[in-house]
């Protein structure tokens, strides 16, 4: 039996992606902390190359040199309320941008702006704000981001996916009578594999069946079942890694 579990990692509109994340320019954030902020549905950046003309003798011809980028980003979007693509939280979002600039101080965020194969990292402050109503639960907002230190810019090419590096349950043995059932659970490793797809397989189905829902594996002993012992095999659809369970059955 193949597991079909809902895979929230797979978003509409992947190849772009917004996440933020607080913090100070001296520390990139963890992979832990960056929080996606809605689902983008346009997205703009311009690197605003400044240029300066050489005087330079070069036969006759100008020469022109880049000197600065002025990086500035500008991103539209949906947020479905109480949604998971909502995690950075935009009107907490806004709360913190009309705070900081009360206080006095500067409304600074880490974003990282994924552009197909690659992530746009820097500290930012939010040059623009906005936020709209939507239809029914969606709500539109519009961000303009530039670059607040220099130093903390850069461009960086976006991990493959995630591939799984074992399974294992939990617990791997058990005893049940005829008519009874058991569970365990199965994990997959890592905790952030694209694809965590399993099977589950018995070696004696007329003695102990299995089936599950998310990740737990539910073992029953049919009416009429010889007592003995089943295998159950969990194997994961990415790499074919397996694990065990070792079900007893006893006679009722």
């Amino acid at each position: 039996m193949q597991g079909c579990s809902t895979n929230n990692g797979q978003l509409i509109g992947r190849a772009k992606t917004l996440e933020l994340a607080y913090g100070c320019p001296d520390h990139v954030p963890g992979e832990a902390d960056w929080k996606l902020l809605g689902l983008p549905t346009s997205a703009n950046w311009d690197l605003s190359p400044e240029a300066l003309t050489s005087d330079a003798d070069n036969g006759g011809f100008s020469a022109s040199m880049i000197v600065s980028l002025d990086p500035t980003y500008s991103v539209e979007g949906e947020v479905r309320v109480k949604d998971r693509t909502d995690e950075f939280g935009i009107q907490q979002f806004i709360k913190y941008i009309v705070d900081e600039v009360r206080a006095r101080r500067q409304p600074t965020v880490w974003m990282r702006l994924q552009w197909g194969d690659y992530y746009h990292i820097g500290y930012m402050v939010p040059s623009g704000a906005s936020d709209g109503g939507g239809v029914k639960e969606i709500v539109t907002y519009s961000f303009e981001f530039k670059l607040n230190d220099g130093n903390t810019f850069q461009l960086i090419e976006a991990d493959g996916d995630v591939p799984v590096t074992g399974v294992t349950v939990l617990p791997t043995t058990s005893n049940i009578a005829v008519g009874a059932s058991t569970t365990f659970a199965v994990t997959v490793n890592p905790a952030d594999a694209d694809n965590k797809l399993f099977t589950v397989t018995s070696s004696v189905p007329a003695r102990a069946t299995a089936a599950f829902a998310g990740n737990t594996v539910t073992v029953s002993a049919p009416s009429g079942a010889t007592a003995g012992t089943a295998v159950i095999t969990v194997k994961s659809v990415d790499g074919q890694y397996t694990a065990t369970h070792t079900v007893t059955v006893t006679a009722a």
